[in-house]
């Protein structure tokens, strides 16, 4: 896959497109394994299905996202590599994905970096997207002024038009994987 931000023209489109609804062609969503992120992921699969997009999921993992799922698969002890941190965080995501997406997760570009800076990967995931799609987990003001908002700096930054799912929209109970047909993954 190319990490490099698509060229982008005059008016900040990317690879020269022109930025409206009809011409969506990958649809990028944030993901960080809470209940935000999942109905955000749901969100985006919706709107990658009803333009025919490609669907770009991203997560910016931390170490400690995956550590004791990882730690209790180490039949070695001697602690796991970054490289089975990945592992178990491809494995987390897929699972979500499957159980959103069904069959057509398949279909999905899954795309992991390990990092601090959740909103800065995001950012330069979206720079070759259409659009990008994240969940807010509405701290408030307070809260988010300590530890920071990922979504409000993906508003602020974002090359791209942000939809930003609010905490209140997650869905209560789980249901069954929705047929959600995603369009073939978008790269060079």
């Amino acid at each position: 896959m190319n990490d490099e931000p698509a060229p982008r023209d005059a008016h900040g489109t990317a690879s020269g497109r022109t930025a409206r609804a009809e011409g969506i062609a990958l649809v990028v969503a944030g993901y960080d394994d809470s209940e935000e992120a999942v109905e955000a992921v749901r969100w985006a699969a919706s709107l990658a299905r009803r333009t025919g997009s490609a669907l770009r999921v991203v997560w910016a993992w931390k170490i400690r996202d995956v550590w004791d799922t990882a730690v209790a698969a180490d039949a070695r002890h001697t602690g796991p590599h970054l490289a089975e941190l990945e592992g178990v965080a491809r494995l987390r995501l897929t699972e979500v994905l499957t159980g959103l997406l069904g069959r057509d997760a398949a279909h999905v570009d899954i795309h992991l970096c390990q990092g601090p800076d959740s909103a800065g990967i995001l950012l330069h995931a979206a720079a070759g997207a259409d659009i990008l799609v994240v969940g807010s987990r509405g701290r408030g003001r307070a809260t988010s002024a300590v530890l920071g908002s990922v979504s409000a700096r993906c508003v602020r930054e974002s090359p791209v038009p942000v939809l930003v799912i609010p905490h209140r929209m997650v869905r209560s109970a789980p249901e069954g994987p929705e047929p959600v047909a995603v369009g073939r993954p978008h790269g060079p």
